[in-house]
């Protein structure tokens, strides 16, 4: 019987593959560990991390396919006895094979081809692997399509967030798997995450950001309103400014419009893949009194009577600027 040339390198690379140094923990790692290990790797070779690298999203299709097989006890069990054949591990064990001494597996090649042809009750090679010798028909495992969304709020999208989801398994529906899902600091609103957890997988997530009673948002940028009493638009004053992180300070020039917008450089939302952030747009809203007492009616009675005929806000602006230096 002739083989494909290719076959003794996909049986080494079937070998030698270790999920466990691809998330760089050793075998007697705890699952706290290998969860551990697995979000820094993620972390680091993400997609929207590294857009234009190509060996960095391989090795990240990687560690995602390493931790759904030894992040799970019953695949991991599997994988510590079977090593990378590991999806055959019940047909393995119905014929004996076991670890060998390399902590690979140990198998009889004379019983994987059974003389030449498929046994009995058994399975061929080219069907455990999916048809690698070169005149065996060639088998491509159907995809799995998962599609679903993630609600995150504003806040989560200024820090970036982690969700875990559970989706089924190419071989049965009924057997559920975790993946975790990192939501990259700066997402913008309906973002598809793609996730390839391995060869037989696909997962589509869109990011829906859910509306914040603080600011509204304009990509990386914010915008608030921000409420003036009136004299301090006419005098000028201070208010406070709400900002992603807390609140600060705003200086009020006399004679503020209201609508005037005021840019806070680098208080916005970060933008994605960057270090740089959006500003935020602080918008004056002047507040008028709700209620006025007698003292108050004569003084805005005296002031209108002192406005008419100047209707320009500048000519009380320097009315009072004036009052206040010849005070001084």
């Amino acid at each position: 019987m002739r083989l494909n040339p290719h076959f003794g390198k996909s049986i080494k690379r079937l070998m030698t593959q270790n999920y466990y140094d691809m998330l760089g923990v050793n075998r007697s790692a705890s699952d706290k560990d290998i969860k551990a290990a697995y979000r820094r790797m993620a972390r680091k070779l993400h997609p929207d991390v590294n857009p234009n690298d190509e060996r960095a999203q391989d090795q990240f299709k990687k560690v995602n396919e390493a931790y759904e097989v030894v992040g799970d006890p019953a695949r991991r069990k599997d994988y510590d006895q079977f090593g990378e054949n590991w999806k055959h591990a019940d047909q393995m064990r119905n014929m004996g094979g076991g670890r060998g001494p390399g902590g690979g597996m140990s198998f009889n090649l004379g019983d994987l081809f059974g003389g030449g042809h498929a046994q009995q009750g058994g399975a061929s090679f080219a069907d455990m692997f999916g048809g690698m010798g070169g005149h065996a028909q060639q088998q491509r495992p159907q995809t799995m399509k998962h599609k679903g969304s993630i609600d995150v709020s504003l806040d989560e999208v200024y820090t970036g967030a982690t969700r875990r989801i559970s989706i089924g398994t190419p071989n049965s529906g009924t057997t559920k798997r975790n993946l975790e899902v990192e939501v990259p600091r700066g997402v913008p609103d309906g973002r598809k995450i793609r996730l390839r957890p391995d060869g037989q997988t696909e997962v589509i997530l869109k990011v829906n950001v859910r509306s914040d009673k603080r600011f509204s948002r304009e990509g990386a940028n914010l915008r608030a309103d921000i409420a003036v009493p009136l004299l301090d638009a006419i005098l000028g004053g201070e208010t406070e400014v709400p900002t992603m992180t807390g609140r600060i300070a705003l200086n009020i020039p006399a004679g503020t419009q209201n609508g005037r917008s005021f840019k806070i450089k680098g208080c916005g939302l970060p933008k994605m893949n960057s270090d740089e952030h959006g500003d935020l747009y602080a918008t004056v809203k002047v507040r008028l009194p709700d209620t006025l007492s007698g003292e108050e009616q004569q003084l805005y009675a005296q002031l209108r009577e002192i406005r008419k005929g100047e209707p320009k806000v500048d000519d009380l602006i320097d009315h009072v600027s004036n009052n206040e230096e010849n005070a001084g």
